[in-house]
C-alpha cells in the first residue's frame, strides 16, 4: 500500500511541476508580448501626407499615414506597409519613400499596441497583426500590395491567402512556421534556457491561443492557398528568422520569388542597394506597374 501511496505522491509532484512549468511558459509569452516598444520617430517628408485613424476589430483603431507621391501613378495599387514586433509606423517610412520614388501611394500604419494605435491588454500575435492588415484593406476598399516585416511579413502571407483585394505580397524577414519558429524569436533573450522553455511555449500556443482564435496561425499552412505574386526577402545573416526554411514557402506558393541577400540581416533590408530595384522589378514582372 505504501508503494502505491508513494507512486501517487510522485505523480502528483510531477503534475505540480508540469503545471508550474507551463505557467512559467505562459508568463514568458505574456511578458514578451508586452515588452517596451522601440518606436521610430521618422516621418514622411515627401508628397501629400494625410493623417488617418482606421477602425479595426473590437472597437480599436490604428494610427495611419496615407502618403501620395509628387508624381503619382494613378493605375498603380497602393502599397500597405506593416512594421514588425515592438516598432511602429515610423519604422516603415524609409521603405515607403523607396516605393514613392516609383510613383506608389503608400499606407503606413501602426498595429494595435504599437505607436499611438489602440492598446491590447494581452499584447499582439501574428493573427492580430493580420486582423489589422485586413482592417486597413477594408477601409481602403481598393486593390493593394502588402509589404510586411518580420511577424508582419508572416501576417501578410495569412492575409494574402484569403483577401481578394491583395494583388501582391512582399514578405520581409518572415517566419515560416509558427509557433515552431519561436525557438528563433526567444533565443536572444532566453539563451541557454531556450531549449528548455520553447517546447512548453509551443505547447501553450498550440493548445490555448490557437484554439481561442480558431484560425490559421502559420504561414506554411496557408501557403498553398496563395495565388497572388509573392516576393519573400530574408537576409542570409538574419539571426531571428533564418532564410533556409523559406524555401518551403516557395514550394507551396504558386507564384513565388525568393531573394536572400548576402549582406541582409533582420534589420537592414531596406538599406541594401538592390532593395528598390528588386522590389520594383518583381512588381513590374507581374504586371502591377
Amino acid at each position: 500500500m505504501s508503494i502505491i501511496n508513494n507512486l501517487v505522491l510522485i505523480l502528483l509532484l510531477l503534475a505540480f511541476l508540469l503545471l508550474l512549468y507551463l505557467l512559467a511558459c505562459l508568463v514568458i509569452i505574456l511578458t514578451f508580448a508586452k515588452l517596451p516598444r522601440n518606436n521610430v520617430n521618422e516621418k514622411p517628408d515627401w508628397g501629400k501626407v494625410e493623417e488617418e485613424r482606421i477602425p479595426t476589430v473590437n472597437g480599436k483603431s490604428l494610427e495611419c499615414w496615407v502618403v501620395s507621391p509628387e508624381v503619382k501613378k494613378e493605375n498603380y495599387p497602393a502599397i500597405i506597409l506593416i512594421h514588425g514586433w515592438g516598432r511602429n509606423r515610423g519604422r516603415m517610412v524609409s521603405r515607403a519613400k523607396i516605393y514613392a520614388q516609383n510613383g506608389f501611394t503608400t499606407i503606413i500604419f501602426s498595429a494595435r499596441d504599437h505607436g499611438e494605435s489602440s492598446k491590447e491588454r494581452f499584447g499582439m500575435s501574428i493573427i492580430k497583426f493580420s486582423e489589422d492588415i485586413d482592417a486597413v484593406i477594408e477601409w481602403w476598399k481598393k486593390p493593394v500590395i502588402i509589404c510586411g516585416h518580420s511577424i508582419a511579413g508572416g501576417a501578410t502571407l495569412l492575409v494574402g491567402s484569403r483577401n481578394p483585394l491583395v494583388k501582391a505580397i512582399i514578405a520581409e524577414a518572415t517566419p515560416v512556421s509558427f509557433p515552431y519558429d519561436f525557438r528563433y524569436v526567444y533565443r536572444p533573450a532566453l539563451r541557454g534556457l531556450t531549449s528548455i522553455f520553447v517546447p512548453g511555449i509551443t505547447f501553450v500556443v498550440l493548445t490555448i491561443f490557437r484554439r481561442l482564435h480558431n484560425v490559421d496561425y502559420s504561414p506554411i499552412e496557408v501557403a498553398n492557398r496563395i495565388s497572388v505574386p509573392t516576393l519573400i526577402i530574408i537576409g542570409m545573416k538574419d539571426d531571428i528568422f533564418p532564410y533556409k526554411p523559406a524555401e518551403l514557402l516557395k514550394s507551396e506558393i504558386s507564384n513565388c520569388q525568393l531573394w536572400f541577400p548576402e549582406d541582409g540581416t533582420h534589420y537592414n533590408l531596406e538599406d541594401l542597394p538592390d532593395y528598390g530595384s528588386k522590389t520594383f522589378t518583381f512588381l513590374q514582372d507581374n504586371g502591377l506597374v
